[in-house]
């Protein structure tokens, strides 16, 4: 499995991530260790559930794993305006606790952004525990390219560690930050992984059927809740090319994220074992130029 340095470390074109509740932490652990088989050396141990925390600590604490890169979210989504508090004190405390659950955490990422917080006072803590050895590097989470700009402005200006890699949604549905995040990232030698590889469930089989029985029910004159995904037409051709290619539309989704060369790691968080197949398949099934350039073309 390729790799790609990120604050010197090396992140393997996978990350998994641990399933959060309701899944019971013995099983999380086991559906971790899956991916440890698999080859996958990076764990984003932390996506806002302390259920997805603690199996990702007990598989840490239990398995000793040598060679794995820790990445753990930290900041805390607050919404009413604000978006995110990523004041020095909350990252201090989440650094903090995160270290404590997982053992160590190597890189750090911030939720979002902080309308209150001034960009310098979030830097600062980052920036200590990168001096102190308690971290390597931080990254962004859900940035664009301007709120990269402004993070990689703001850290050359103070002389501060600037951000070595920015994760963001990115899938067959969602890919608008190749047309300028990604071009930005490359240019400025800041890494970018991919989170919501299967868009929250809409990239797979079952939602495909299910948005097709919705809509042939409005057809023939039934009521229906909500509307059928927009993008029913599209997934419909990318699970036609996924038989065409005999691969599941799960591991097409993933096999071209793959094949990105701006996508440094894509996050892969499992809830159940028969989920894997779609990450072996595309491990083990490279998609080639033309498929590639063919599924840059569908629409969204």
């Amino acid at each position: 499995m390729r790799t790609t340095s990120v604050a010197g470390l090396d992140l393997t074109a996978c990350t998994m991530g641990s399933a959060p509740l309701p899944t019971p932490v013995a099983r999380a652990v086991e559906l971790l260790d899956e991916g440890w088989e698999a080859g996958i050396r990076a764990l984003d141990a932390a996506d806002g559930t302390h259920g997805a925390e603690s199996a990702a600590g007990r598989w840490l604490e239990e398995r000793q794993p040598e060679g794995i890169v820790v990445l753990s979210g930290v900041g805390a989504v607050v919404g009413q305006g604000r978006g995110s508090d990523l004041s020095p004190l909350r990252l201090e405390a989440h650094l903090a606790a995160a270290s404590r659950r997982l053992g160590r955490v190597d890189l750090a990422w911030l939720r979002g952004a902080d309308a209150e917080t001034p960009v310098e006072d979030s830097l600062q803590p980052l920036a200590a525990a990168i001096e102190s050895g308690r971290l390597r590097g931080w990254g962004a989470g859900d940035a664009d390219a301007w709120a990269l700009e402004g993070l990689l402005a703001e850290a050359d200006r103070l002389g501060l560690p600037r951000p070595s890699f920015v994760r963001v949604r990115l899938n067959l549905l969602e890919r608008d930050v190749l047309r300028d995040l990604a071009p930005l990232a490359a240019g400025e030698g800041v890494a970018l992984l991919a989170g919501a590889p299967l868009g929250a469930g809409r990239l797979t089989a079952r939602h495909v059927a299910a948005e097709e029985r919705a809509a042939e029910a409005i057809r023939s004159g039934a009521q229906q809740e909500g509307a059928v995904d927009a993008a029913l037409e599209t997934l419909i051709a990318l699970r036609t090319l996924a038989r065409d290619l005999e691969l599941s539309l799960e591991g097409l989704a993933l096999s071209w994220l793959l094949a990105k060369e701006a996508v440094a790691s894509t996050i892969v968080a499992p809830r159940a074992k028969a989920d894997w197949d779609a990450v072996h398949e595309a491990l083990a099934r490279p998609l080639d130029p033309e498929t590639v350039e063919r599924l840059d073309s569908l629409p969204r």
